[in-house]
């Protein structure tokens, strides 16, 4: 059972209408599917049923011990070409060494993203995920030259374990790329060709478009289909925390002509191209995985995996890079995270997304104007938060695991995670209702997973650890804690 309000599901009501990104330089050339959009299973690269991963600001140490102690999964970092060519040889890979064997020792996986910078030197802009400035790319100025760069990235480091590429990232915020959007069509068609040469087995992504810049594409399709009301309540829900906090990239729009203007203002008119641009590098068959990035309330989750899944043509698994909280407000506690955390990652795994990395794992505090926008996993400090706590429930549980299936309980619906030596249930209620849970030793709220277990009726999802059981031990577990009927999924 998805929760979803009839506002939000708005989104699933376009399964039949055509990509309508605009963008001089990147025409729509998206196949839209006609039927039920078959969900990939996923590459597993730890052994277990689905991946973890955490990415963690490589400077703010006190969180790595958090890191440390759950120690295992992936995580990412950037390397910049034009940052790194002048460089001597003996000296251009030493800040990728070094954090390659930090992850490698910490027991994670590294991803990297490749992205060109801009090697005329051009003005840095505000990163305000990592509040670090970065050099938005644009196309090589040697073609030659950075093909033969990525080329020796990929026989550098395929042996040290790295086999996941990521072209580029989040190219619709303008801290990250300026270039037009069929340069980066064409950057990814060269990027690709090369890493396929240097590891036939590597896996290739995308640059992956901005949680917020989804919010654009969505509400723009669905304004373009002539569902008016529909695009306004999406887009509406997708900012109305940022929105809170005024930190949004987009402004607070009021009604359908509003957002008709701002859809044809040029910041959104870029989204747009370069979200189509990403769909025609997609679906041109250079990537072999779609990367997600999401950073908005889970309700929203369904209809943007439905918006994804209607728009790929190659059949490709998502991979989840860039997960998280984007919780700038003042309404924001700690609690209500946690329990977003659970209804989150438990969500993603139901649809197949794997590798799951969660950003950040603790805020970096900066000046007195720096707000924070993404809520960690632990404080800066290194100190537990519920949200933690939930995230390494998960992880114990995937670790090792043979198994997850989506269940439907009574109000709600839920995720089963068996084989791993630490077997989690984690069932949560659907939009506007709640669930009857009875008291047990075995249960937890994810609002406040340190606390007794909850009773009664209860509005926040529930961890259950069902014991070293099969799935229907698992089940019969689920069902003396909600009641019953407890049904698979399928």
């Amino acid at each position: 059972m998805r929760r979803a309000t009839a506002a939000l599901a708005a989104g699933l009501l376009i399964a039949g209408a055509a990509s309508a990104c605009t963008g001089e330089d990147a025409k729509p050339t998206t196949g839209t599917a006609t039927g039920p959009v078959r969900t990939i299973a996923p590459i597993v690269y730890e052994g277990g049923a689905a991946d973890l991963g955490i990415k963690w600001n490589w400077n703010l140490k006190p969180p790595l011990a958090y890191a440390e102690q759950v120690g295992w999964g992936e995580t990412f970092f950037e390397v910049e070409w034009c940052a790194l060519r002048a460089k001597p040889d003996n000296q251009r890979f030493a800040q990728v060494e070094r954090l390659v064997g930090q992850a490698q020792q910490m027991g994670y996986r590294m991803m990297l993203k490749i992205r060109v910078g801009n090697c005329a030197g051009g003005p840095e802009q505000l990163d305000p995920a990592e509040g670090t400035r970065k050099s938005p790319s644009t196309f090589p100025d040697d073609p030659a030259a950075y093909q033969q760069f990525v080329t020796t990235l990929v026989n550098r480091y395929k042996d040290r374990g790295v086999t996941l590429w990521a072209i580029e990232n989040e190219v619709d915020a303008n801290n990250f790329w300026s270039g037009t959007p069929q340069e980066y069509v064409d950057l990814v068609a060269l990027a690709s060709s090369a890493i396929k040469a240097a590891d036939p087995s590597a896996t290739i992504l995308d640059a992956g478009i901005s949680s917020t810049g989804h919010g654009i594409a969505l509400a723009g399709e669905l304004l373009d289909a002539g569902q008016e009301q529909e695009a306004l309540a999406l887009y509406q829900a997708w900012f109305a925390r940022r929105h809170g906090s005024g930190t949004a990239r987009f402004p607070v729009v009021n009604s359908v002509e509003e957002l008709r203007t701002l859809l044809q203002e040029g910041r959104a008119t870029r989204v747009r191209a370069m979200e189509s641009a990403n769909w025609q590098a997609i679906n041109s068959g250079a990537v072999t995985a779609y990367q997600l990035h999401f950073y908005e309330n889970p309700d929203l989750l369904h209809t943007l995996l439905d918006y994804v899944r209607r728009h790929l043509a190659v059949q490709i698994p998502i991979q989840g890079w860039e997960i998280g909280t984007a919780w700038p407000g003042g309404d924001y506690t700690e609690a209500a995270h946690g329990a977003e955390v659970a209804r989150l990652l438990g969500t993603l795994l139901t649809e197949k997304v794997s590798p799951i990395v969660y950003l950040p794992l603790a805020y970096t505090p900066g000046g007195a104007t720096k707000v924070e926008i993404f809520r960690g996993l632990v404080s800066p400090e290194g100190a537990d938060l519920p949200s933690g706590q939930i995230y390494q429930r998960y992880a114990e549980a995937l670790r090792g695991s043979t198994s997850i299936t989506e269940v439907s309980v009574p109000g709600g619906s839920g995720v089963v995670i068996l084989g791993g030596g630490a077997n989690l249930a984690v069932i949560w209620p659907a939009s506007g209702k709640t669930l009857t849970i009875a008291g047990s030793e075995a249960v937890r709220s994810a609002a406040d997973p340190s606390a007794g277990p909850p009773n009664g009726s209860v509005s926040d999802p529930v961890l259950i650890a069902p014991g070293d059981t099969d799935l229907n031990g698992a089940i019969a577990a689920i069902t003396r804690v909600t009641g019953g009927p407890v049904t698979p999924a399928g």
